[in-house]
């Protein structure tokens, strides 16, 4: 699904934490650290 997408729309971003980010890393995606939106989570911008 994600091979997919990455097809159809030339710029993709998501936002995740650090449980979901391998998922995206994996696909390529460029991670940048949101820094701590929530206290004590930090939150992850994924952008291919």
């Amino acid at each position: 699904m994600i091979s997919s997408i990455l097809e159809m729309y030339p710029s993709v971003h998501a936002e995740t934490d650090s449980d979901a980010v391998e998922f995206y890393r994996k696909y390529g995606f460029k991670i940048t650290s949101l820094g701590e939106k929530y206290p004590g989570v930090e939150r992850l911008l994924c952008e291919y």
